[in-house]
């Protein structure tokens, strides 16, 4: 984007505001605008405390800033064709509520004052219009500057500005530019005969991560190895002795005296 102008002072800004007195064409940065508008509008509370010539002198001081209006709108991209009717209906509100005046003053029955306030109600409904319409130009006059020329003329606050908003009215059958917003791709058509670039695809962020296998621990205690049924040894369990140990059967002793043998008889 170009590099603005510095602002301007209140001196420079009242000399160049002068030189274009009459020039309804063109474009005017805010800081000539407001200068000139805040000097006027202390001249015109000044100029009013004058009785009759005073109201006339700040009536006809308001109407040299009407050129400055119109450029102000100009260089903010709108028409100027507000500040004709927004002083066409004031004009109208005074001179109604003059016209009122006069018959009121010479009011001699109450079908003239009722007249009176008939006008002196149609100036009040215009002034509340006119005042509609000056909030909407102050809207449009605090606004910045347009970057870049417009069917006025150049910019006098970004000059030598190009448009970079993403429209440019197309010239001589020219293809229409747009400008690729913020963190788009801008395509630009291959020529016959050349290749088209790709942009090599982005690694993605964090990286995938490989997934971790913890090793299998050992099982305790250890299983002992099966052997087949032929090798394995029968294990037997030695009978204890029983306790306590039986003794062995004495023989019979012979019984005494010893039995006679029976005769016979």
């Amino acid at each position: 984007m170009v590099n603005p102008v510095p602002q301007l002072e209140i001196g420079p800004a009242l000399q160049l505001a002068y030189s274009r007195l009459t020039d309804m064409n063109g474009r005017s940065r805010r800081s000539e605008f407001w200068w000139t508008m805040l000097v006027v509008g202390i001249a015109s509370i000044i100029l009013s405390l004058i009785p009759y010539i005073g109201y006339i002198l700040s009536l006809l001081l308001g109407l040299c800033t009407v050129p400055l209006m119109m450029r102000r709108l100009h260089d903010t991209g709108k028409d100027h064709t507000l500040v004709w009717i927004f002083y066409g209906v004031y004009a109208v509100a005074l001179l109604l509520s003059l016209i009122g005046g006069i018959i009121l003053r010479n009011a001699s029955s109450f079908s003239a004052i009722d007249t009176a306030d008939t006008f002196f109600t149609i100036a009040g409904v215009l002034l509340m219009i006119s005042g509609i319409i000056g909030i909407v130009l102050i809207v449009f006059w605090v606004q910045d500057s347009q970057p870049f020329p417009n069917k006025y003329g150049p910019s006098p606050k970004y000059p030598g500005g190009q448009p970079n908003a993403g429209y440019q009215q197309p010239y001589n059958g020219q293809q229409q530019y747009q400008q690729p917003q913020y963190g788009q791709q801008q395509y630009q058509q291959p020529q016959y005969g050349q290749q088209q670039y790709q942009q090599p695809q982005q690694p993605q962020y964090p990286p995938q991560q490989q997934q971790y296998q913890q090793p299998q621990q050992p099982q305790y205690p250890p299983q002992q190895p099966q052997y087949p049924p032929q090798q394995q040894q029968q294990y037997q369990q030695p009978q204890q002795p029983q306790y306590p140990p039986q003794q062995p059967k004495q023989p019979q002793q012979p019984q005494y005296p010893p039995q006679q043998p029976q005769q016979p008889q």
